[in-house]
């Protein structure tokens, strides 16, 4: 009898090489399929580049936008690189960690599981030009 077991991987949500730690507030395990997902789409990049990242995203409701806040801890400028360039790749993680989700539980999920806990995201609407 096979036993499906599920890989579980240590997520850095402050990315060590950009000034994060191994403190039990940093660190989340995942799935290790979405943790190489999360890597090919955001790298090692900090919350403030993700952001940006999210808000050129095909994936985000016009008309929407969002928003980084720091909320509390130490703020980090430092940026990371790293993630794939390949929109094959892009695509395939987009669906391996959010497929099915509605864009405000993408949000959630990341806040919750992904992201630097010294931050926030938020959807606002855009603003008319």
């Amino acid at each position: 009898m096979t036993k499906n077991l599920i890989s579980a991987e240590e997520h850095h949500r402050r990315p060590r090489s950009i000034g994060g730690t191994n403190l039990p507030g940093n660190t989340v395990y995942v799935v290790a399929k979405k943790h190489r997902a999360w890597h090919i789409l955001f790298g090692n990049m900090n919350a403030l580049q993700i952001c940006r990242s999210l808000n050129k995203n095909p994936y985000k409701p016009e008309g929407k936008k969002i928003v980084c806040k720091f909320i509390n801890g130490v703020e980090i400028l430092k940026e990371g690189a790293n993630q794939s360039k390949k929109a094959t790749k892009i695509s395939y993680a987009w669906k391996t960690l959010f497929e099915g989700l509605e864009f405000k539980d993408i949000i959630s999920y990341i806040n919750g599981t992904w992201l630097d806990p010294s931050y926030h995201y938020y959807i606002r609407r855009e603003r008319k030009k």
